[in-house]
């Protein structure tokens, strides 16, 4: 900028992303938000700026907390207040500019010596009931002025704030944060309208502030820079956290781009970790000028790659232990460096501000962990009580996450990473408006969209708006009548139905369009874009698919024999569970539940004649029919990975049955039909608990205990009903799934474990 006189020169600091109340209630990085944002006024003060221009995020709550609040006003008030004159000039109609409130330091009720403007982003944006925000409270008490704020989506108009400071005249267009989707849908119709002052144009120096997403994540949700206007001069992008202060050039659309980033870190991000600075913009009529100004009162930052594979002295045999050896010596390196980075910011920042962080404040460490080829990884807290006392984060100094194998298919083949922690996901990273999919389904409701529906869930949990899912309720309803009532001619009850769904189906596809039912999650630098179904992972859809392909194929082979249900509840093959019983006939009639002590075998009531005849002639076709089913079936048994627990829930909200073995057939020479059940029972029972089942028998019929004369008549009631399916005095041997998801035994018998189910005394 050429050297112009002073009086003409608008000088402007710009802040973005303060997100104040951040981490609050944490006792080390509690007051960050507040001692940056503090300094940012006082370096505007410092810097004798006419005005202080915010791109949104002020609040990092939707409904931040007292102490927040008061802390914001405290600030504003102390630097915002005095008895300096106001040298910039306010031209435009503060009835379109501020909701019908005049520029505060024009009020004559107020003092104010540094006017603020700012605008809302995606944290401290207005909803609930009044469609009123945090910023509307500072507005209204006079500290802020609050501008870009939209009343509709589908057709925006900007209007701009028009300011004049000698012979320099400065259009400022705000924007506030709308969702991506709906705002990218908006203007790719050309339905957002730019407004420029009708007199000198061409003199005019415009200036837009906007708080969305610059770096693309997907097709439509964030905002090319080609949709914007080409007759702007600069644009001041708010959102984006990582600090690019130095004005980037658009060949496209002949504008400059500049990104001031936020004042704290709020995410353990490489993005984070970039110095903080503040611009210091300074027009001059067409002409402009920013200066970066580091801050003080930033938490120092260090993040740092490590490849396991890669690390000398480290192999997959490594143990623990000297896993941990060697990233402590990394983290002792990047404590030194941290300490180096926080002298070197001291040094930068403005000599008149104060470092409310001290000389040698606890730094925030990130150390990013990839373990493939064969690493395991253990729990990060257990390496952050190492340095409880040296860090500001000990939680989470340590992410791990593994590279993801090559995936090769017919048309492309890539290699991806998966950044997928290796522990469970903290409670704030779960979204609840994504488990919609997963209880609500589409097509089960007929009036309702699922989409609708999960965004008023999603304002319900981020935005604590209480009254949003009745919100919702009551504007579907409303919207499928309007639609209903529009149409001409009497709609008869037969055909109210299908009026109600069209009705529904083209709000769903509004829905749809406006991006709802999507949730932008993210975790370190990595971005994803999660749907409204639920975030299984690859593996275990895969185990899921396994185990639906076992469950049916199992079922077909096993309809062709019996039933499969044991006396139990268990699933087990009608062979199996004739072998485990010693019968080679019929399968046994269910056993009812045993009352009192367990009985010896004194107590287990024989067979009568007549079902001893029944079994004898049901036995010949009992048994060529299992010799049948195992003729059928293969020899090769085909093992199936289990899933997590995390799938076998969702398996079951699915309704659908697990498999009770890892195993699609049965191998024939693994089944045994002549074994003796009351020897193989008898074998399997420890010496002292025979003695100890053989004492209680004895105590029973000697008729000791509590109870025996009633087990003995109910003994005597139910004996000719009971048939003695073992000879044996324990239940019958019953294979079950192990719900665990470690490793298998060393036995050999896989994840299934065996025992007796028997009555203790």
């Amino acid at each position: 900028m050429a050297a112009t006189n002073e009086a003409d020169v608008l000088t402007i600091l710009v802040a973005t992303d303060n997100h104040l109340g951040y981490m609050e209630r944490d006792p080390i990085r509690g007051d960050d938000s507040y001692h940056a944002f503090s300094e940012i006024l006082q370096l505007a003060k410092s810097r004798c700026a006419d005005m202080v221009l915010l791109g949104g995020d002020l609040f990092h709550e939707n409904k931040p907390s007292r102490k927040c609040m008061h802390q914001a006003l405290s600030l504003l008030r102390q630097h915002c207040m005095g008895d300096t004159p106001v040298s910039v000039e306010y031209l435009s109609d503060p009835q379109v500019d501020f909701a019908e409130q005049a520029v505060n330091y024009e009020d004559p009720n107020m003092n104010i010596s540094l006017p603020v403007f700012s605008i809302h982003g995606n944290h401290d944006d207005p909803s609930g009931d009044g469609n009123l925000s945090a910023m509307d409270l500072l507005a209204v008490s006079g500290l802020v002025n609050y501008f870009g704020r939209q009343a509709q989506v589908e057709d925006i108009r900007v209007a701009p704030v028009l300011l004049r400071k000698g012979d320099t005249r400065l259009a400022l267009y705000g924007l506030g944060n709308v969702r991506d989707e709906r705002l990218h849908r908006t203007m790719a119709r050309k339905r957002l309208t730019m407004c420029q002052p009708a007199e000198d144009t061409s003199k005019w120096f415009n200036l837009l502030v906007l708080h969305q997403n610059r770096v693309p994540h997907g097709l439509k949700n964030h905002i090319p820079e080609g949709f914007l206007s080409d007759f702007l001069d600069l644009v001041v992008w708010g959102h984006e956290h990582q600090c690019q202060v130095d004005p980037e050039y658009n060949h496209q659309k002949s504008f400059y781009v500049t990104q001031p980033g936020s004042s704290v870190a709020t995410a353990m991000s490489v993005g984070e970790a970039v110095p903080k600075h503040v611009a210091l913009l300074r027009i001059s009529k067409r002409s402009f000028k920013i200066d970066k100004i580091r801050l003080k009162n930033v938490r120092p930052f260090v993040i740092e790659d490590v490849v396991l594979a890669q690390a000398s002295g480290l192999s997959p045999q490594s143990t623990e232990n000297e896993i941990i050896d060697y990233l402590k010596r990394k983290a002792e390196a990047m404590l030194v460096r941290a300490q180096k980075q926080y002298g070197e910011q001291l040094k930068q920042g403005d000599e008149g501000v104060e470092p409310l962080l001290g000389t040698q404040p606890k730094p925030l460490v990130r150390i990013r962990v990839e373990y493939s080829g064969g690493f395991e990884s253990f729990h990060p807290q257990r390496f952050g009580l190492l340095f409880a006392d040296r860090v500001a984060n000990p939680r989470d100094i340590l992410y791990f996450y593994r590279k993801q194998a090559a995936r090769t298919n017919s048309s492309t083949s890539s290699t991806t990473q998966d950044n997928r922690p290796s522990v469970p996901m903290p409670m704030d990273a779960v979204h609840v408006e994504n488990l919609i999919g997963e209880f609500l389904d589409d097509a089960s409701m007929q009036m309702l969209v699922d989409l609708e529906l999960a965004e008023a869930i999603r304002q319900f949990v981020q935005k604590g708006e209480n009254d949003a899912i009745a919100h919702a309720l009551k504007q579907s309803i409303d919207m499928t009548q309007k639609q209903i009532l529009s149409q001409k001619g009497c709609v008869d009850e037969s055909a109210l139905a299908a009026k109600i769904a069209g009705a529904r189906e083209i709000r769903r596809q509004r829905a749809v369009e406006n991006g709802q039912g999507l949730t932008d999650t993210a975790r370190d630098d990595v971005v994803m874009l999660s749907s409204r179904r639920s975030n299984i992972n690859a593996t275990d859809r895969k185990a899921i698919m396994a185990f639906e392909r076992a469950a049916k194929t199992s079922h077909s082979a096993d309809t062709r024999s019996e039933s499969e249900q044991s006396d139990n509840g268990f699933r087990v093959s009608g062979v199996a569970r004739r072998r485990r019983v010693g019968m080679t006939g019929a399968a046994p009639k269910p056993v009812p539940p045993l009352s009192g002590a367990s009985p010896g075998k004194e107590n287990v009531q024989a067979t009568t004649d007549a079902e001893k005849a029944s079994n004898a002639e049901e036995s010949d076709a009992e048994q060529a029919m299992s010799d049948t089913s195992i003729q059928t079936r293969p020899s090769t048994t085909t093992s199936v990975s289990r899933p997590s627990r995390n799938a076998r829930s969702t398996l079951a909200r699915r309704g659908k049955q697990i498999p009770a073995e890892s195993s699609k057939t049965v191998a024939p020479e693994a089944v045994d039909e002549t074994t003796d059940d009351e020897a193989s029972i008898e074998s399997s029972i420890p010496a002292a608990k025979r003695q100890k089942t053989a004492a209680a028998g004895a105590a029973t019929k000697r008729g000791r205990g509590r109870g025996a004369s009633k087990r003995g008549s109910a003994r005597k009631a139910d004996g000719s009903q009971r048939s003695s399916t073992t000879g044996s005095s324990q239940m019958p041997v019953v294979d079950i799934n192990d719900d665990d998801d470690g490793e298998e035994q060393q036995s050999g018998r896989g994840r299934f474990g065996r025992f007796s189910l028997r009555k203790r005394n």
